[in-house]
């Protein structure tokens, strides 16, 4: 297995359970629930080193995966912990992570011969 494929595994195990830990709850339940809020963003830092291990090449091929925007958010959560809005991440984990999801699933299947 490249480092590519291992990377986009990741992704794709990540952004699961990401959506797994928050689908019965609604934002009041997951804004007061400090064990999800932590895991969920432990998963998007995984997903940010994930990216950070993809080839420039790789990330070149794929324009429309927003990969900076995703390494600007696990910086936030790694460097500015303390300024995590959780209404962007309720906002992230609804939308953004489930278009991601079906962007690298996509790159997923594309990549048939790794």
């Amino acid at each position: 297995m490249n480092r590519n494929q291992e990377a986009i595994l990741d992704l794709i195990r990540a952004a699961n359970l990401i959506i797994e830990f928050c689908q019965n709850l609604d934002y009041h339940s997951f804004s007061q629930d400090l064990k999800t809020q932590s895991s969920v963003l432990y998963q998007i830092v995984i997903i940010g080193e994930a990216i950070n291990s993809l080839s420039p090449d790789f990330i070149a091929s794929y324009p429309s995966i927003p990969f900076s925007s995703i390494r600007g958010m696990r910086n936030r959560v790694v460097h500015e912990y303390k300024e995590v809005d959780i209404d962007i991440l309720w906002q992230v984990i609804q939308t953004s992570i489930p278009e991601l999801l079906t962007q690298i699933e996509k790159v997923n299947n594309e990549q048939e011969n790794w």
